[in-house]
């Protein structure tokens, strides 16, 4: 029974070929980026509601 060594077994060659970006990589970080920003404007927007248990004041102004 012979045992493995490394010195044996044949030396990994890594490919070095640079694979080509998807065309569509622009757009879809894009879209990414959109979701970010429009997710933290709903949730300053929601931040800066008065709660639902409001004096008069707030309420008058938006029914005006």
């Amino acid at each position: 029974m012979n045992a493995h060594t490394y010195s044996a077994m044949p030396p990994i060659e890594l490919n070095q070929t640079k694979a080509e970006a998807h065309p569509l990589r622009p757009v879809f970080i894009t879209v990414i980026a959109l979701k970010v920003v429009v997710s933290a404007f709903l949730l300053a927007t929601v931040s800066l509601a008065p709660p639902v248990a409001a004096e008069g004041t707030y309420l008058a102004a938006a029914i005006n």
